[in-house]
């Protein structure tokens, strides 16, 4: 049975929220993502904790695609092998549009809630272990799906980021083959720790048992973001990996895919790192194929459809703000 979430703590947090509002600025307590505190790309309640002072969940996938009561969309579907290992999703899940619907077979391990419209259902046939528990209210449907904190604000996010200029010299596209690689420094100068892609196309090539795959290092120290926005294809191909070094975290990172054609794919053994933001403002809108055992995602994924297979993991790591917020804790009992 689908539970509504409790409102009295929240109700707290948004009094204490406004005075804190008043009394420090606009910033929220917990926005310390380079994407919005560098480039004031604002995901709301569908990307940073404690959006306007609420207890926002730590998102692993938040997908947007809706149906109607007579054709249910399926927006989300997990399936893995019986020698599947591990979770294949840690961190709790969106369903942000109405009449979606949420398919998990398998050996499927999720460890997570479910936040979902209230015309939203499951189907799970999974001999895997599901913890957590699903969301749905009025509140929730507002939350996941309002013009200033849910899915419109996805849409405002794709349109600012695409529009932003492109750093000096930054190349406009990206093809990394096999054994090949490429680092991209982002430090305080010449960029102000602000670095932007504006790429036709973001492709890295599989490797084998040969070859590693493609390559991508983004550098930059702690406080620093970067946007890559890519206009047509996307994909990660076996064994490529995307590495974030010098303080660098998944949400000082976006990746914007937009447009409605070509490929949309993460491959067999890839590692991605970031936050991954697929929404086209007009036209079609493109479902991401995520296969393979060992196939890592650190970060967060929006899009309209997920298809999750072979047994490949979404993590969504912690908040690095949550963690210092923990750290305090923890000092101020020792004294």
């Amino acid at each position: 049975m689908t539970k509504s979430r409790p409102s009295l703590a929240n109700s707290i947090r948004i009094v204490f929220a406004s005075l804190s509002l008043c009394l420090f600025g606009a910033l929220p307590a917990f926005a310390t993502d380079g994407i919005y505190s560098k480039f004031g790309l604002d995901l709301g309640y569908a990307g940073r904790i404690g959006y306007m002072g609420g207890t926002t969940p730590e998102w692993a996938i938040y997908v947007y695609g809706a149906g109607t009561a007579s054709s249910r969309f399926n927006a989300l579907d997990i399936s893995s092998p019986p020698d599947a290992t591990g979770l294949q999703v840690d961190g709790n899940i969106a369903l942000a549009g109405v009449y979606s619907t949420l398919t998990v077979s398998g050996h499927t391990s999720i460890n997570g809630d479910r936040y979902e419209q209230t015309t939203s259902t499951e189907s799970i046939n999974s001999t895997g272990t599901i913890t957590g528990s699903p969301f749905s209210s009025s509140m929730i449907n507002s939350q996941l799906n309002s013009g200033v904190s849910g899915v419109a604000s996805l849409q405002h996010v794709s349109i600012a980021a695409a529009g932003l200029t492109a750093t000096t010299h930054s190349p406009t596209s990206l093809n990394i083959g096999k054994n090949q690689s490429r680092i991209f420094d982002n430090t305080p100068t010449p960029f102000g720790g602000k670095y932007v892609m504006n790429l036709s196309s973001f492709v890295m090539g599989g490797g084998n048992t040969n070859a590693n795959g493609g390559t991508l290092t983004l550098n930059g120290a702690a406080g620093s973001a970067f946007v890559l926005n890519i206009s047509g294809a996307f994909s990660l191909g076996g064994n490529a990996k995307i590495l974030l070094r010098g303080g660098l975290t998944v949400s000082d990172v976006l990746f914007n895919v937009t447009g409605s054609n070509s490929t949309f794919t993460i491959g067999g053994d890839a590692l991605f790192n970031g936050t991954l933001l697929a929404y086209n403002s007009s036209g079609a809108q493109r479902t991401l194929q995520i296969t393979g055992h060992n196939t890592q995602i650190n970060g967060e994924l929006l899009a309209c459809k997920i298809s999750l297979q072979s047994g490949a993991h979404v993590k969504k790591p912690k908040e690095k703000s949550k963690e210092k917020a923990k750290s305090a804790e923890k000092e101020k009992e020792k004294e």
